[in-house]
């Protein structure tokens, strides 16, 4: 770790000392406000560090309030809480506007006792924590054992980082009610459903808890902007680097502003995909960094694969084979797009295609139907 993240974990950790009376006692208010008498309880795990943003975050942030606001239908309250193990004097990421408020779970055992029933969202990368040889997550296994019905599920934002059959074996152990939800259409399938062995369910991926602001051609400024990912073997591969299509795109767009996203506030981010004209992103493809930006009025930029895209993006003109083909052309389609007609022409496209899959309105009736055991396939 560098010395200046070291200086600013020291700093966090000091004021979040400092303030730590002060949180504890929002948090007490706020259950008292927010929670009702009811002994039936779904429980969001989370990352603990409430400095961080990443688009799994950003997620979780947006399932817990549309979960929330369906009490109606599951009659739960609903709650987020890091790990067990895990000890944060925060309680809310501080680097984006949300709603969530997060209690460790030490304090969730106090409040919530003789439930009779209780559902887990575990997100795909902490599968492998909830195993009873666990010793670390005794005091969770402890406090199940009292609750009458616990039903699993398993939020799985990316099958890439899904566990071995294994981990997900062994919690059938905590309890045999598991699902899992899905955030990309591509691999909510009848063969996932029988590889998992449980029922799952789309839960259309939301990352924004809070509306974007969107720009048309001629707002816009001649801003590029691209993720932070480096050109991963999986699921692309390249025989040339990040760093040489970014030389490259400066070469040749002189004219040009180009921003990594990195090391900044979430609302900074969409700030500047709102004015920015193009993204490119270097990740998973279909990620935030294609899609926020379409959706504030942009047009983006990716490497076609079947893990993530479905076949509607298949031939569009700012998807491409490899990366090697994206260096080739991306400059030559950057112009092509830099006048008013086209760019409205194709942003429209993009737009219609991302909205039939991806809406905070897709989402809430996911939600629903996964409250009302309407399954994709059972």
């Amino acid at each position: 770790m560098s010395l200046k993240k070291e200086f600013e974990k020291s700093i966090r950790k000091t004021k979040h000392f400092l303030l730590q009376r002060s949180y504890k006692n929002f948090k007490i208010n706020y259950f008292k406000n927010n929670y009702s008498d009811t002994k039936r309880l779904i429980l969001i795990f989370t990352l603990s560090g409430t400095h961080k943003i990443t688009g799994g975050i950003l997620s979780i942030c947006t399932i817990f309030s549309v979960f929330k606001n369906l009490k109606s239908t599951h009659n739960c309250n609903v709650i987020s809480s890091f790990l067990p193990y895990k000890k944060d004097l925060d309680y809310k990421y501080r680097n984006f506007e949300n709603e969530m408020i997060i209690y460790n779970f030490n304090e969730i055992k106090k409040l919530f006792k003789n439930l009779d029933y209780l559902e887990i969202h575990i997100p795909d990368m902490m599968v492998i924590e909830f195993n009873k040889n666990n010793i670390k997550m005794d005091p969770f296994f402890k406090w199940i054992t009292e609750i009458k019905e616990v039903h699993i599920n398993i939020l799985n934002q990316n099958d890439l980082l899904m566990p071995s059959i294994d981990h997900i074996e062994a919690l059938k152990e905590i309890s045999p009610n598991l699902t899992m939800t899905m955030a990309h259409q591509q691999y909510a399938t009848i063969e996932k459903r029988n590889y998992y062995g449980m029922p799952i369910h789309l839960l259309s991926p939301w990352l924004n808890p809070v509306p974007y602001k969107k720009r048309g051609y001629s707002e816009k400024e001649n801003l590029i902007l691209y993720s932070p990912d480096e050109i991963q073997s999986v699921p692309n591969s390249s025989t040339i680097t990040k760093k040489e299509i970014i030389t490259h795109l400066k070469e040749n767009l002189k004219h040009y502003k180009f921003i990594e996203i990195k090391n900044m506030k979430y609302d900074v981010y969409k700030d500047y995909a709102s004015r920015s004209k193009f993204a490119l992103t270097f990740g998973e493809g279909l990620d935030g960094f294609f899609c926020e930006p379409i959706v504030s009025g942009g047009i983006s930029f990716a490497v076609y694969n079947e893990i993530f895209f479905t076949k509607d993006f298949e031939n569009l003109p700012t998807l491409y084979n490899s990366f090697d083909e994206l260096k080739e052309k991306i400059v030559d389609d950057i112009n092509y797009f830099d006048n008013n007609e086209n760019y409205t022409n194709y942003h429209q496209i993009l737009n219609e295609i991302l909205g039939k899959k991806y809406s905070f309105d897709k989402l809430k009736i996911d939600a629903k139907e996964f409250y009302l055991k309407q399954y994709d396939f059972k």
